[in-house]
């Protein structure tokens, strides 16, 4: 199977935040055409990138997982940073968090080079002061 591209990425995202979307509704959000995103997602599926319809990824090679440390530059807040870590794919869950750090952020890579690039694309943004990367090594529990 080819790489994933960014359209891809985007519809397997829609779907993991809500399985029920209509190849319609997917279309229109990724700007193709209805048959068009249905090859898409037959293809996905063919090469088991997309096993269920709960939306469970394929073990193509198991994603990279980070989380990302976010601290907002001075007179910024989450307000500021969330619209642009919605517009990203690789961005799984964030969580507004007090202390040292403003926000966490899981992402998904799909190889190293990749997770550095969204790195420095996230720490890049306008409201964001600091990034600390976490790379997850292994899940030892997930209740979700």
């Amino acid at each position: 199977m080819k790489a994933l591209d960014a359209i891809d990425r985007k519809l397997i995202a829609l779907l993991q935040d809500n399985a029920r979307l209509s190849t319609v509704a997917l279309a229109k959000a990724v700007g193709l055409s209805r048959s068009t995103v249905q090859e898409r997602l037959q293809r996905l599926e063919s090469a088991g990138v997309i096993a269920q319809y709960t939306v469970r990824l394929g073990s193509n090679g198991d994603p990279l997982q980070a989380w990302l440390w976010l601290r907002y530059a001075d007179g910024f807040s989450c307000d500021d940073v969330m619209p642009l870590l919605t517009e990203l794919p690789q961005v799984q869950q964030c969580y507004s968090v007090a202390g040292e750090i403003d926000l966490l952020v899981l992402v998904q890579a799909e190889t190293p080079g990749a997770l550095a690039d969204l790195r420095e694309r996230i720490a890049g943004f306008k409201g964001v002061d600091d990034v600390t990367t976490v790379p997850v090594l292994r899940t030892m529990l997930d209740r979700r």
